[in-house]
C-alpha cells in the first residue's frame, strides 16, 4: 500500500508540473526509476503497456525469445531425464540385490569365524561343565596367528564343516542331494593354493646366515603391512598362477583320505608349504543354493607378512545364475535402452544437420561436429551415450557368462552328488568350474563399476535439463561459480590434512591400526573432520599431551576454521547466483503449465511456437538496436497475433528490468564499496591539486570525506566562473587591439606605397618610420606601460 500511494504521489507531481516544465533527474534516476522521498518507484508498474508500445530493442526480443525456447526444451526433455533415471535405478536393485547376497556373506563369514573350531581338548573341565558328548575346540579363526595354528584350522575346523559333503565309508545313494546350512550345497570339492613371493638377497647376508641360518629372503612387500578390510577386487586380480601349488579335495572321495592328505599338505614339516617362500594359502570352495538359483564361492586366504604376523580373509561372493527372473526386472531395462536409444536418435539429427550445412557451406562438418561435443552438457550425453554402449556391452557378456556356467552346472560332471571320472578329469571339470564362476564375477564387478558410473552421468542429464530453468539452474550455477575458488581452497586443504595424516602416522602407526597407513590415516582423518573421534586409541600410544595437541590442532585448524571458509565460499557463490534470479522467473509447476497450454493453443491455431517467431525473427536481420512494437511485430512475423506479440514484448521487458535490478553478493558489495571509496579519494586529491585545500578542510586536520569534496566542487565551480569573466573580457580587449594592428598595417602599406615611388632607400624608410614603430608600441601596451610586442615585431626583425 505504501509503494502504490508513493507512485500515486509521484504521478500527481509530474502532472502538476506539466510537460514542458524542467526536471532535472537525481543521481539515481535510470530510465524508468524515480526517486519519491526515500524509496526508488519503479514507473514500469504503471506503463507496462505505453513502454510495449513505444517498442522494445531487437537485441532483448531475441534473448528472451531464445531463453524461452531452451526453458521449453528443457521442460519437455525433463521428464524422459527423470524416466531414466528412475528406471535405471530400478534395474540396478534388481540386478544386484544387495540384500540377499549380503545375507549369504554374513552366514558363511560367521560360520568361518565362529563356528571353525580348533585346538579341542578332549574330556576338558570345560567339556564337563557344559555337558557335552563331544570334545569342544577351544581356538576360533582370529586365534590362528602361527603355521601350526593354520593347519589345525584346516584340518579341525574348515574342512569337517563339509565333512556332510564327502563321501562316507557305507555305500550311499549317489543321486542323494547333500545341503550344508540349510539351503547351501557344496559342489564339486575344495580347491587348496598357495602363492610364492620372489626370492631375493638379505639386506644382511652374513648376519641372515649366522644368525637365522637363512640364504635369501622373500620380502613380500604386499603385506609387509596391515592389509586392508577384505576386498573382492583383490581376491579376483590375484589368479592362480602356473607355477603356484595346488592341491584338489573332491567332495566323491572319503573323509579317511582326505584327512591324510590334509595333514600330508598342511603340517609345519611339510614340503608343500614353503615357510619361506610362502605369501598366501587360500581355499576356495563353490556353493550352490537352489532357492535363489545362485552359484557362492567361498574364498579362506590366510597371508604371512615378514613380521610375523598372520591375516586372514573371508569372502563370499554370489552370483546369478538366471540374471531375469522377474518381469519388472526386463522391464525396466527395456526402459532404459529405449530412452538411450532415443538419445542417440537425437544426437543423430544434430550430428546429420550439421553434415547437411557443412556441404552446403563446403567446410568440413568435423569441426562443428567436434565444438558440438566439447560442450559441457552435449559432453555429458556424449559420455552417457558412450557408457551405456560399454554397459550394455559388458551385461551382455556377463549374461552369456551366468548361461555358460548354468550349462555346466546342468553337464553330467556336477548333476549328481559325486563326481565322476577319472582324478585328472575331477581336476579339470573342478577348475573349469572355479574359473568360470571367477570369470562371471569379474564381469559382474566390471558391471557394478559401470552402474556405478552411468548412476553418476544420469542425474547430469537431469541438471541439463535443469540448467535451462532459472529457479532450478540455481544448484549447477552455484558449482561453476566457485568451482575456481573451490579449486584453490582445496590446494590448501588437502596441504593441511596430509600433514596431520602424516604427523598421526608418525606420532602413532606403530600400535595405532587406524594410523598403520598413509590409506588408514587419511580416512581416519576424514573421519575426525567429520566428527568421529578417536582419542581413546591415541591416548593411550602417545600419552594425553601429545594427543591432545594433535587432535585440538586438527579440529580447530580443520574442521573449525577451513571448512567454514568452504562453506562461505559457496554461500557467496549462492547469494551471487540467487540474486540474479528475476522476480518474474517461473517456477517449474508454472512452466510446466504453460508449456502445456502453449501446447494447446498452437494445436489449436490460436498461437505460433517459440522457434517459429524466434526464426522469422532472425530472417528479418534487424539491428539490435531497432525498436519493435506490437504492430511491426506482427508484421514481420507473419500469423503472430497482436495478444501474442504484445506478451513477447512484455517478457522481454521484464528480464530486461530483472537484469538491470539484480542485486549483487557479499563479496561484490564489498568490492564495489572499495572501488566507490578509491575513486572518491581520487577525485579528491585531483580536486585539491586544482583549487588548493580548502579552509575547512585545513581546520579538520585534512580528514577529507564528504564535506571536503563538496567544498572543493563549490571551490572549483567558483574558480570556472571567474576564469569565464576573465575569458570574456580578454575576447573584448583582444579584438579591439586586433583592429588597431589592421589599421596600422593598412598604414604601414600605405606608407610603403609612397616611399616606393619617391625611390627613398630602406635606411631612409627605417629612419623615417620610428614614429610608425612608436605608435605600434603604445597599440600593444599594457596600462602599465609595458610593452606586449611579438617577438617577430621585435627592432631588428622589423628593420628587415
Amino acid at each position: 500500500t505504501h509503494h502504490h500511494a508513493a507512485i500515486l504521489h509521484h504521478t500527481q507531481e509530474r502532472e502538476e508540473r506539466g510537460p514542458h516544465e524542467a526536471h532535472h533527474p537525481s543521481l539515481l534516476e535510470h530510465e524508468h526509476l524515480a526517486m519519491v522521498g526515500e524509496e526508488v518507484v519503479d514507473e514500469t508498474d504503471l506503463s507496462m503497456l505505453d513502454r510495449v508500445n513505444k517498442g522494445v530493442q531487437a537485441e532483448e526480443v531475441i534473448g528472451y525469445l531464445t531463453s524461452e525456447l531452451s526453458e521449453d526444451m528443457s521442460c519437455r526433455s525433463l521428464p524422459g531425464a527423470i524416466t531414466l533415471f528412475a528406471c535405471f535405478i530400478v534395474s540396478c536393485l534388481m540386478a544386484e540385490e544387495p540384500t540377499l547376497n549380503y545375507s549369504t556373506r554374513s552366514l558363511l563369514s560367521e560360520i568361518m569365524t565362529e563356528d571353525a573350531n580348533f585346538a579341542y581338548i578332549p574330556g576338558s573341565q570345560f567339556q564337563r561343565d557344559l555337558g557335552a558328548d563331544q570334545d569342544v575346540g577351544m581356538k576360533v579363526l582370529e586365534n590362528a596367528n602361527t603355521r601350526q595354528d593354520v593347519h589345525s584350522w584346516f584340518r579341525l575346523g574348515f574342512f569337517p564343516l563339509f565333512q556332510g559333503s564327502f563321501a562316507l565309508d557305507e555305500p550311499v545313494d549317489p543321486t542323494a542331494i547333500i545341503t550344508q546350512w540349510e539351503y547351501l550345497s557344496a559342489v564339486g570339492g575344495v580347491r587348496l593354493s598357495q602363492e610364492f613371493a620372489p626370492l631375493e638377497d638379505c639386506r644382511k647376508p652374513s648376519l641372515a646366515k649366522a644368525l637365522a641360518n637363512f640364504d635369501s629372503c622373500s620380502p613380500a612387500y604386499h603385506f609387509r603391512s596391515t592389509p586392508l578390510s577384505p576386498h573382492l577386487p583383490d581376491i579376483l586380480a590375484r589368479r592362480v598362477k602356473e607355477e603356484d601349488k595346488v592341491r584338489w579335495f573332491f567332495f566323491s572321495e572319503d573323509w579317511a583320505t582326505i584327512e591324510s592328505r590334509i595333514d600330508e599338505t598342511l603340517r609345519p614339516n611339510s614340503t608343500w608349504l614353503e615357510r619361506r617362500r610362502s605369501e598366501s594359502v587360500r581355499a576356495a570352495v563353490p556353493l550352490y543354493n537352489p532357492e535363489l538359483h545362485t552359484i557362492t564361492v567361498v574364498y579362506a586366504e590366510f597371508f604371512f607378512a615378514r613380521s610375523g604376523k598372520q591375516w586372514v580373509r573371508i569372502l563370499a561372493p554370489s552370483i546369478k545364475v538366471q540374471v531375469y527372473h522377474r518381469i519388472s526386472h526386463i522391464l525396466a531395462d527395456a526402459a532404459c535402452l529405449l530412452l538411450v536409444l532415443q538419445m542417440f536418435v537425437s544426437e543423430g539429427k544434430e550430428v546429420s544437420v550439421m553434415i547437411i550445412e557443412g556441404k552446403q557451406k563446403r567446410t568440413p562438418p568435423f569441426k562443428a561436429i567436434f565444438r558440438h561435443f566439447t560442450q559441457f552438457w552435449n559432453g555429458v550425453d556424449c559420455m552417457c551415450m558412450i557408457g551405456f554402449s560399454v554397459l550394455v556391452y559388458y551385461w551382455v557378456v556377463h549374461i552369456l557368462n551366468a548361461q555358460t556356467l548354468s550349462d555346466m552346472l546342468e553337464g553330467e560332471a556336477f548333476g549328481q552328488r559325486t563326481m565322476i571320472g577319472s582324478e585328472m578329469e575331477k581336476q579339470q571339470a573342478l577348475e573349469a568350474l572355479l574359473d568360470q564362476v571367477e570369470l562371471s564375477l569379474r564381469h559382474q564387478l566390471a558391471v557394478a563399476y559401470l552402474r556405478s558410473v552411468f548412476l553418476f552421468l544420469v542425474p547430469m542429464r537431469m541438471f541439463k535439463a535443469f540448467s535451462a530453468q532459472a529457479r532450478l539452474s540455481i544448484l549447477t550455477r552455484t558449482v561453476a561459480v566457485c568451482a575456481v575458488d573451490v579449486f584453490h581452497f582445496l590446494l590448501i586443504f588437502f596441504t593441511l590434512f596430509m600433514t596431520w595424516a602424516v604427523s598421526g602416522i608418525v606420532l602413532f602407526g606403530s600400535s595405532v591400526e587406524e594410523f598403520a597407513d598413509f590409506e588408514r590415516a587419511m580416512n581416519t582423518c576424514l573421519r575426525v573432520v567429520l566428527g568421529e573421534i578417536v582419542w581413546h586409541e591415541v591416548r593411550e600410544e602417545a600419552g594425553p599431551i601429545v594427543a591432545g595437541l594433535w587432535l585440538w590442532t586438527f579440529c580447530f585448524v580443520n574442521s573449525l576454521v577451513v571448512l567454514n571458509m568452504l562453506l562461505a565460499i559457496i554461500m557467496d557463490a549462492y547469494s551471487d547466483v540467487k540474486s540474479s534470479v528475476g522476480a518474474h522467473s517461473e517456477t517449474l509447476p508454472q512452466q510446466a503449465w504453460e508449456t502445456y497450454t502453449c501446447w494447446r493453443a498452437r494445436r489449436a491455431g490460436l498461437r505460433m511456437s517459440v522457434k517459429e517467431v524466434l526464426t522469422a525473427l532472425e530472417a528479418s536481420s534487424l539491428s539490435g538496436e531497432a525498436l519493435i512494437t506490437p504492430a511491426s511485430f506482427c508484421t514481420l512475423v507473419p500469423g503472430l497475433s497482436k495478444e501474442q506479440a504484445e506478451e513477447v514484448l512484455t517478457g522481454a521487458l521484464q528480464d530486461a528490468d530483472d537484469l538491470e535490478r539484480s542485486t549483487h553478493s557479499v563479496s561484490g558489495v564489498i568490492k564495489m564499496v572499495g572501488a566507490v571509496d578509491t575513486r572518491v579519494k581520487a577525485m579528491n586529491r585531483s580536486l585539491l591539486c586544482l583549487v588548493g585545500p580548502s579552509p575547512a578542510g585545513s581546520k579538520r586536520g585534512g580528514s577529507g570525506g564528504a564535506d571536503t569534496v563538496l567544498h572543493a566542487v563549490a571551490a572549483l565551480a567558483e574558480s570556472f566562473r571567474e576564469h569565464q569573466e576573465a575569458f570574456r573580457h580578454h575576447q573584448l580587449d583582444t579584438a579591439q587591439k586586433l583592429a588597431k594592428m589592421e589599421e596600422f598595417m593598412h598604414l604601414m602599406a600605405d606608407h610603403g606605397r609612397a616611399r616606393s615611388n619617391s625611390g627613398v632607400g630602406q635606411r631612409d624608410f627605417v629612419r623615417r618610420t620610428s614614429k610608425s614603430r612608436a605608435e605600434l608600441g603604445e597599440y600593444f601596451s599594457d596600462p602599465e606601460g609595458k610593452s606586449r610586442l611579438p617577438p617577430c615585431l621585435s627592432a631588428p626583425c622589423y628593420d628587415s
